[in-house]
């Protein structure tokens, strides 16, 4: 290397040690296999341009070494400007139209709008409505809870916002400038209604206080924030009760996201590499006499002890990949015995948070699911490595809305779904003085009829894979058989 790019290299090896837990990285560690993941990227992405280090996400992505990083940023010529979102927004006559005394109003994203059409339809108050609840191992103090939701309710705009679909150019997300934080004390908030999308605030929160410690409930629209986003709040919100310090959030990160919205449906190469990705076969023949809206009402899950996972990291050390990538290759593996195919088109729930230094501390709605065509065949190394490639090429395109390409397909893009979750973010709670959270509870719905969640160090029940599945798409047998196979496959992925 040259004096150049050895600088940029030891520069980024500090910086990834930093966000690695100060693990010891050399020139040639793999930053996702040393167990970085999209959201740590995006504070190594901060961090960098902080120092002067022009690096973008897909960098990291396609380089994911400080040897490779620091060669193709030395030698990368001048390209910024083919990395630049079109703009988008609101119309001069739409804003115009705005009711007063609003702090902002933004085009309502594409996957915003397709939860709200899928609630209004099923006429279910369940659908796209995320519960999280946990206890407080001290005494109830009302009137610091009070302020601590009215500062996160100021804090964060998701919470004052709401949806306006028909009096404008396009759907609306509209913010107010405040709101009266919904509070109910003595009770958890109602299951039973839906939450109105057309008036904010889109969440309610309710404390059930007890002799010596209280219980919170946070019942939020998932069309306001994804899993990431709603951990944001739940950190923010006991931060802000034990009144302690935050950092300020960035301005612009929900600009940002739509924009790249915007700029990848205004990419024909984008819909192109979707039909090809989503093309047939059908892996469940039975779902093709399967009408009406999907209600994954049933589950099954199985444990990931901690020398499994153990295994499983030093397995995707090894092969120089991230964990999610051979979990991946597994959930294809399963697939593949399950159905009798070969090549599987699955759903993948992919990070699209925009690369804005402080993202990560925005609560709001940016993920998308894509589908992705994985071959289960090979050795388990070009299993995990034909996984990660196949994430990475998806990646390119992953703000291009999952409405567009089934839209465009006339029928879903995918039969299942795949989501690896590592819940790092509730380590934060560890550095709140004398505060002990636990007792957690999750509850959640989204539309699609057979999902699989693998789930690393989770609240409510620590590592973990879930398969939840709606029992009048999918057979109970064939539920089972798939957990049975994902099961076995994990276990030959980490003993090969």
């Amino acid at each position: 290397m040259s004096a150049d790019t050895d600088e940029i290299a030891a520069a980024f090896r500090a910086i990834l040690s930093r966000h690695l837990d100060g693990q010891e990285i050399a020139p040639d560690d793999d930053f996702y296999a040393m167990g970085g993941d999209s959201l740590t990227a995006l504070r190594v992405v901060a961090d960098a341009n902080e120092q002067g280090i022009d690096v973008t996400l897909r960098d990291i992505l396609h380089h994911s070494t400080p040897r490779t990083l620091a060669a193709h940023l030395a030698a990368r010529d001048d390209e910024a400007a083919d990395d630049r979102p079109a703009t988008s927004g609101l119309t001069a006559t739409d804003r115009a139209l705005l009711p007063p005394g609003l702090a902002d109003a933004l085009p309502a994203s594409a996957l915003q709008v397709a939860m709200i059409y899928l609630c209004d339809s099923s006429a279910d108050p369940g659908l796209y409505h995320s519960e999280f609840s946990w206890e407080v191992s001290e005494p109830f103090d009302e009137p610091r809870f009070r302020r601590a939701l009215a500062a996160l309710c100021e804090r964060h705009a998701a919470l004052r916002s709401f949806f306006d679909l028909g009096t404008y150019s396009v759907p609306a997300q509209l913010f107010h400038r405040s709101v009266e934080a919904p509070l109910m004390v003595g009770a958890a908030p109602d299951r039973d209604t839906a939450l109105d999308w057309g008036s904010a605030p889109l969440f309610r929160c309710g404390v059930e206080p007890t002799a010596g410690s209280f219980r919170v409930t946070l019942r939020v629209h998932h069309a306001l924030v994804d899993g990431w986003g709603y951990g944001r709040l739940i950190v923010d919100l006991l931060a802000l009760y034990q009144e302690s310090p935050l950092p300020s959030l960035p301005q612009g990160v929900e600009q940002a996201f739509l924009d790249a919205e915007h700029a990848q449906l205004a990419d024909p190469a984008a819909a192109e590499y979707w039909r090809g990705q989503a093309g047939e076969p059908v892996l469940f023949p039975q779902s093709a006499r399967f009408t009406g809206a999907a209600d994954a009402r049933e589950s099954m899950e199985f444990p990931l002890s901690d020398p499994l996972v153990a295994s499983l990291k030093g397995r995707a050390k090894e092969l120089r990949v991230p964990l999610k990538s051979l979990a991946f290759a597994a959930h294809a593996q399963a697939l593949a015995v399950l159905t009798g195919q070969s090549e599987t088109a699955t759903g993948l729930v992919v990070n699209t948070r925009p690369q804005t230094e402080g993202a990560d501390l925005v609560a709001g709605l940016y993920l998308n699911t894509v589908p992705v065509r994985v071959r289960a065949r090979g050795s388990w190394p070009d299993r995990a490595v034909a996984a990660l490639v196949a994430e990475r090429n998806a990646r390119r395109h992953a703000a291009y809305p999952l409405a567009h390409i089934e839209r465009e397909l006339g029928r879903p893009a995918f039969e299942a779904t795949f989501n690896f979750t590592h819940f790092h973010l509730y380590r934060d709670l560890d550095g709140l003085d004398g505060l002990d959270v636990r007792g957690w509870r999750v509850r959640g719905k989204p539309s699609f009829p057979f999902r699989v969640d693998f789930e690393l160090q989770g609240l409510e029940a620590g590592s973990r894979v879930v398969v939840a599945y709606d029992p009048e798409w999918l057979p109970e047998a064939q539920a089972k058989r798939y957990a049975d196979l994902f099961e076995q496959a994990l276990g030959e992925a980490a003993a090969a």
